[in-house]
């Protein structure tokens, strides 16, 4: 089978496949199903850390240290928002919706506990499984640390990049795309100013940089440009799926791939 097979899926079908909104997490589930054979960039991994590992272990904290669910409900609110709020939902809802019984709290809480638990473990290794291969052309070293369960309590950590931490090869990488970046650095400064998203234009001076040799691919670089990194990675494939609509719409021409929408705002019960 050859790369160009390939249907590659951004990291944001893994997660409306773990929608509780039924809608969309059966049009993410078709997604894999259907339009197989599927893969994912490494990266995926370092953003599957944090935006979804990460929040279940503050979640597991706040619920750790809580004598109550109003305590912990409140805890959650005050530290993580909407986002956090919408997890706790979540978690409540794989446990029984409303019936899931908060009272007595010792016994709900080791529920959410245990459940909590699982769902990191689980997480990590289902997310490689998902899909038919994993690509890892630039050998992403903070993909492939894996989290940690130590004395009842969590490492998920994406280390800042250093020379003597990483053992990537994301410069080699980006380099090779050397003439589709210049095309996107144009397209995004032609860009209206209502198109030019926060990313988008940390990824053009991310390219400016990278063409001058500045840029520098360690501490935190590679995750405010996740978007390109994983755009790049897909040319390769046939097409990238992604809900992202708004970044990948306009780098996919200039950067030669082809992009397939999730409508997750047109799925989404409203």
């Amino acid at each position: 089978m050859t790369d160009s097979e390939y249907t590659f899926l951004d990291t944001d079908i893994f997660f409306h496949r773990m929608s509780t909104d039924p809608p969309v997490r059966e049009a993410a589930k078709d997604i894999y199903i259907n339009s197989r054979p599927t893969a994912i960039s490494e990266f995926c991994f370092v953003e599957l850390k944090g935006a979804y590992l990460q929040d279940l272990k503050l979640l597991r904290e706040k619920i750790a240290r809580s004598e109550s669910f109003e305590r912990a409900y409140n805890r959650v609110f005050s530290t993580g928002g909407r986002k956090a709020l919408r997890m706790l939902s979540r978690l409540l809802s794989y446990l029984g919706g409303e019936d899931f019984s908060v009272n007595p709290w010792e016994e709900a809480q080791q529920n959410l506990l245990v459940f909590i638990d699982a769902q990191i473990r689980v997480s990590w290794i289902e997310f490689s499984m998902s899909v038919d291969v994993v690509f890892r052309d630039f050998n992403c070293s903070r993909a492939g640390e894996e989290p940690i369960s130590e004395n009842n309590k969590w490492i998920i950590t994406i280390s800042k990049c250093t020379p003597e931490n990483k053992k990537c090869k994301i410069v080699d990488f980006i380099n090779q795309f050397s003439k589709e970046l210049k095309v996107l650095i144009i397209h995004i400064k032609d860009l209206k100013s209502d198109d030019k998203t926060k990313e988008l234009e940390r990824i053009k001076k991310a390219c400016e940089k990278t063409l001058n040799e500045e840029f520098p691919w360690e501490g935190s670089g590679c995750r405010a440009v996740g978007d390109l990194l994983i755009a790049l990675q897909s040319k390769s494939g046939k097409e990238l799926v992604s809900s992202n609509y708004r970044e990948h719409s306009q780098m996919c021409v200039p950067l030669e791939y082809t992009f397939r929408q999730f409508p997750f705002a047109e799925l989404r019960s409203k």
